[in-house]
Formats: C-alpha cells, sequence, structure tokens
C-alpha cells in the first residue's frame, strides 16, 4: 500500500471516529429509552480486534447510512460511495493477516461486524423513526460530514 493511500485511509477513519463520538454526544443529549444499549453492549463486548477503533467507527457510521436508506424517505445509497467507504474502513488489512485463508477469515468477520451494525440501526430506526431520520437529515445538511448517500 503506497504511503498515500495508507494517510488518506487514515484521515477519513479519523473524520468517521469524530463523526461517530459526535453522534454519539447527540444521542446522550437526546432521550436515550429506544436506543438497544445492551444489544450494542454484546455485539462489541468481547470484539475481536479485527479492526482499529477508527475502523469501527467507519464501519459504524456506513451501517447507519445503509438502515436510513431503508426507513427515511428522501435517502438514497450511493452503491459506489459505500463500496467505496467500506474499502477505505477496511484498509490496511491487519499485518497479522499471511495467507488466503486468514484473509477469507478477517473478511468473514469484518462484513458479519457490519452487518449486525446494519440491522441493530434498522431495529433503532423503527422503533422511533421521526428521531432516527432527523438525526440523518441533519448528516445529510451538514457539508463536513462525508456521507454514502446520492
Amino acid at each position: 500500500m503506497t504511503k498515500f493511500r495508507f494517510t488518506g485511509a487514515l484521515i477519513a477513519a479519523t473524520a468517521a471516529a469524530l463523526i461517530g463520538i459526535g453522534a454519539a454526544q447527540a444521542q446522550d443529549a437526546a432521550e436515550d429509552d429506544l436506543r438497544l444499549d445492551d444489544a450494542w453492549a454484546d455485539l462489541t463486548v468481547d470484539q475481536e480486534p479485527i479492526l482499529t477503533d477508527l475502523q469501527f467507527a467507519e464501519l459504524n457510521n456506513l451501517a447507519f447510512q445503509a438502515a436510513v436508506t431503508k426507513i427515511c424517505d428522501g435517502f438514497e445509497l450511493d452503491q459506489q460511495k459505500f463500496a467505496e467507504g467500506v474499502s477505505t474502513a477496511t484498509s490496511p488489512a491487519p499485518e497479522t493477516v499471511d495467507t488466503p485463508d486468514e484473509m477469507k477469515q478477517w473478511e468473514t468477520a469484518v462484513y458479519f461486524r457490519l452487518g449486525a451494525s446494519y440491522g441493530l440501526f434498522l431495529a433503532e430506526g423503527n422503533a422511533n423513526p421521526d428521531k432516527f431520520c432527523q438525526s440523518a437529515a441533519d448528516l445529510k445538511a451538514d457539508s463536513e460530514v462525508p456521507n454514502v448517500w446520492q
């Protein structure tokens, strides 16, 4: 991997982490009774170190945006942006992945985690679509926050 691509991935991951932190703080300030805190804790409690915290934050951001397109009107996923986002969030792969079999296991773990996060966001969004969709609209309106919508 070139130094430029690694730096770009690091910058993108840092931005995603900041988005995640901001979203978490906004969520803490809002009514929290509809969050699936126990489910999120179960998902992450013994999470293998398959990605960095920044990479997980970026994957969660992608999972949220994908869930929005299923629940909220006026949002459509840009497949190319989404694919690029997943690629960025998962780069670089861990240095401990040496064989094609290990790479396949790592990729499976990453996609499992992305899917689990997506499912939790779908559940939370369907539990309170007005707040969920307002959060998405606020995110989309912020020109400094990257999104994968059309």
